[in-house]
C-alpha cells in the first residue's frame, strides 16, 4: 500500500488517534465512566481518520441528530451528545443539536471529548430561544 501525504492538521489528527489508542490499552475499563471517556475519544479519533480518507470521496451523511424531515446541513463536526430521559443519546452538530433539543422534553447536551470549551452551555441556551421543529414553520 502506498503512503499518503497528510496535512499538518492531518498528521495531528493521527497522532491523536495513536495517544488514543495507547490510553486506552492502560485504562481501567470496569469503571463505567472511564470506559465511556475512552470510547467517546475513539468515535472522535475515528471520525477524524474517515474523514482524512474520505476527504475526495462524496460529502459525509448527516448527523444523527438531524430529523429525517430538516432539509438544513449540518453546521459544523458532531460536538455533543443529546440524551433524554431514557439516557439514550444521539450526536449532533451545533445547529441539529439544538433542534432536537428544542424538540423533546427533558433532554440535555453532553459535550464530546474534543468539544470546544462551553459548546453544551451555549447549544442549551440556543434551544431555549428556539421553537419545537422549526423546519415545519418554514425556518429551516
Amino acid at each position: 500500500m502506498s503512503r499518503v501525504e497528510l496535512s499538518p492538521h492531518e498528521r495531528a489528527q493521527v497522532e491523536v488517534a495513536r495517544e488514543t489508542l495507547a490510553a486506552i490499552v492502560g485504562a481501567r475499563l470496569t469503571d463505567a465512566s472511564a470506559a465511556a471517556y475512552m470510547v467517546g475519544r475513539l468515535e472522535v479519533s475515528l471520525r477524524s481518520l474517515l474523514e482524512i480518507l474520505d476527504a475526495d470521496q462524496e460529502p459525509a451523511r448527516r448527523c444523527p441528530a438531524a430529523h429525517p424531515e430538516d432539509p438544513a446541513p449540518c453546521g459544523g463536526p458532531v460536538v455533543v451528545t443529546i440524551i433524554d430521559t431514557q439516557n439514550a443519546g444521539a450526536d449532533g452538530c451545533e445547529l441539529h443539536a439544538i433542534r432536537m433539543l428544542a424538540s423533546i422534553t427533558s433532554a440535555r447536551p453532553v459535550a464530546k471529548p474534543d468539544a470546544p470549551a462551553g459548546v453544551a452551555l451555549r447549544i442549551f441556551r440556543a434551544a431555549q430561544h428556539t421553537r419545537p421543529f422549526p423546519w415545519r414553520e418554514g425556518r429551516s
